[in-house]
């Protein structure tokens, strides 16, 4: 049966109930913020305030049987950048994430690729962004899978590249398909075809796709059954394309209840 997880959205203990009572896992997202450093910040104000969110959900998590995963902080993550400081800065970032990932008993980390199109030369772009993951892997086992996940890629090409150049089982592919709808030249559909089993890792929400309306941020994380991305077809590629892959409703916390709802009247959540 296809394992699925919720996202907390930031908001822990209400996930964790609904979680429980559908007995699906969780996507920890509270770290994404908890772990960046704020201008003015101390080290010592940020591992102290990472430590004391740790103490509060690993006892929780602990107690749960379904599977956790975790989402890195993706501020300034650029993994292909070609400024030394920059790279040093973000390998020592994803470090600290990786270790609290590791601490909360999670087996896959999201990270976002970084790229930004026309701010890197692509080819450049890809070929340090495999040397970072190569460099980054070298002393992690194999307990997470970490998961590249789309966001402003025009298509499925660099994911495809960076996951074949690094040829490392514990690097895959998180697919956002709402990020996919929203800001690429590609169909959802085609994301799905094009990486196949490099996919581990799905991000599903709904949105409206490109609609050029001014200060409106278009990556709009809607309930599953609502935007114009079908659902239903996405579902079944991903059930052809990358069968073992795990599902993670990203959609906001409101719209929980009602996608768990779906996915039931679907069939791939039993009652």
């Amino acid at each position: 049966m296809r394992e699925i997880r919720l996202c907390d959205d930031s908001s822990f203990e209400d996930t964790i109930e609904k979680c429980n009572k559908n007995k699906l896992g969780i996507e920890v997202q509270t770290f994404a913020e908890l772990i960046t450093r704020k201008i003015g910040e101390s080290q010592e104000a940020v591992d102290s305030r990472i430590e004391n969110e740790i103490l509060k959900e690993k006892s929780i998590l602990d107690n749960m049987s379904c599977g956790k995963s975790f989402h890195a902080p993706h501020a300034g993550v650029e993994t292909g950048t070609k400024d030394y400081y920059d790279y040093e800065k973000i390998m020592k970032y994803l470090n600290k994430a990786y270790q609290v990932a590791s601490k909360l008993g999670c087996t896959e980390m999201v990270i976002h690729n970084g790229y930004k199109v026309g701010t890197y030369y692509y080819p450049k772009y890809i070929e340090r962004s495999i040397n970072f993951w190569k460099d980054f892997l070298k002393d992690k086992d194999a307990s997470i899978t970490i998961c590249i996940e789309n966001q402003f890629e025009l298509d499925s090409d660099m994911l495809k590249q960076i996951i074949d150049g690094v040829s490392d089982d514990r690097l895959k592919v998180c697919l956002d398909i709402g990020h996919a709808h929203a800001n690429s030249i590609m169909p959802v559909e085609k994301w799905i075809e094009t990486l196949g089993g490099r996919i581990a890792y799905y991000h599903l929400h709904n949105n409206h796709g490109k609609q050029n309306i001014p200060d409106h941020n278009d990556d709009e994380h809607l309930g599953i059954n609502h935007g114009t991305i079908d659902i239903a077809k996405v579902l079944e590629y991903s059930e052809k394309y990358s069968p073992n892959a795990i599902w993670n409703l990203e959609s906001k916390v409101e719209y929980h209840a009602e996608d768990i709802e779906k996915l039931k009247s679907l069939g791939y959540i039993k009652e």
